[in-house]
């Protein structure tokens, strides 16, 4: 407790080094997005998208790199698989890289021919990401940039599909203290480095996430991890 206590404030160092992960993740979801197109497979856009990130210097994954279409993006926590991509359908792209021994972490949410209600996900799960944005900054609770986010999903009518917290933090570890949970009990502090990811999973529609990693300052926030899929 007390050495993730003590790392959840990161050095200018580290702060450096978890910038470098992020732009390398940048370029294996630029990669991953390139791909998304009726016929691929799953593990080939994970693939991709991994030697993407070893060719701009990545140390390696701090997780399974995340491409999930169709029934497989109802899962959060799913994994790439031999599936191919279908018209009709959502995919939710979830990787990192390491650098220096610093993870990075992002998703997007690409879709093949999206039905008019597969559209409308999307654009919720985006605005609430939004909105919690605007919270991210030292001093604030970390359960209002949940809050937030989960308030834009509610009034969309999606409250049960929306299945985890909002973020957490990265550091040397992907999952590092604060939770970006309904009962975390952190606070933001300036040089804290976090994600904000609020999704929605609707079986029979498709899962939607949009995760970015942030540092944390003391009047607002650094976006990390720079990337329009939309």
């Amino acid at each position: 407790e007390l050495l993730l206590e003590l790392r959840k404030i990161k050095s200018e160092q580290e702060l450096a080094w978890l910038k470098r992960s992020a732009e390398i993740a940048v370029k294996g979801m630029r990669r991953a997005a390139e791909l998304v197109e009726v016929g691929r497979t799953e593990l080939e856009i994970a693939a991709e998208a991994e030697h993407a990130m070893r060719l701009a210097g990545s140390g390696g994954t701090p997780f399974s790199t995340i491409v999930a279409s169709g029934r497989n993006s109802w899962l959060p926590h799913a994994v790439a698989t031999h599936k191919k991509l279908r018209r009709g359908e959502l995919l939710f792209v979830d990787l990192g890289a390491t650098f220096e021994g610093y993870a990075s972490d992002m998703t997007r949410t690409f879709a093949v021919g999206p039905t008019p209600r597969q559209k409308r996900l999307m654009e919720l799960v985006k605005r609430a990401q939004a909105a919690a944005m605007t919270r991210v900054k030292g001093g604030v609770r970390a359960s209002v940039v949940d809050e937030t986010a989960r308030k834009i999903i509610s009034r969309g009518g999606y409250a049960r599909f929306c299945l985890h917290g909002a973020g957490h933090g990265v550091g040397m570890e992907i999952h590092e203290p604060p939770s970006l949970s309904p009962t975390s009990k952190d606070i933001l502090e300036n040089g804290m480095v976090i994600t904000v990811e609020p999704g929605v999973y609707v079986p029979g529609v498709g899962g939607a996430r949009w995760e970015d990693m942030v540092q944390v300052t003391k009047n607002g926030h650094k976006l990390l991890t720079a990337f329009n899929s939309l």
